[in-house]
């Protein structure tokens, strides 16, 4: 039998780190979060920019709901509650996404008049 490219076998006795185990304790991902909290807990976006951009360029009312929201989830994090903060963050990127289709749903629709009022004009 050949041996793992260490060159010694895996010790079948041994279960490997704790569960809950960080191997970098003492440094926290972004401010607010709990030195030692593991993985689970991912930095929170606001998703401001994104909801600025959305309300300018894409939908007008569904892109200052994105804004309430995100600014709720800058206000939360910076509050420290950081549960909170997920939960405006994740609505403030859900109605990013809305802004962004509903744009792609006019713009669709405003191509496919303009093709039909061509298309009729050329028939007459």
């Amino acid at each position: 039998m050949s041996s793992p490219p260490g060159g010694e076998r895996p010790d079948r006795s041994d279960p490997g780190p704790p569960s809950g185990w960080d191997p970098y304790p003492d440094y926290p991902s972004y401010p607010g979060q709990q030195a030692g909290s593991g993985g689970a807990d991912r930095p929170i976006r606001t998703y401001l920019w994104q909801s600025l951009v959305a309300t300018l360029l894409c939908c007008l009312p569904t892109g200052i709901v994105a804004i309430v929201y995100a600014t709720q989830a800058q206000t939360r994090l910076q509050a420290g509650d950081l549960l909170g903060a997920r939960q405006a963050s994740g609505r403030a990127r859900r109605w990013c996404i809305v802004s962004l289709i509903a744009f792609a749903v006019v713009l669709l629709v405003v191509v496919a008049i303009v093709i039909i009022v061509a298309i009729a004009s050329r028939n007459d």
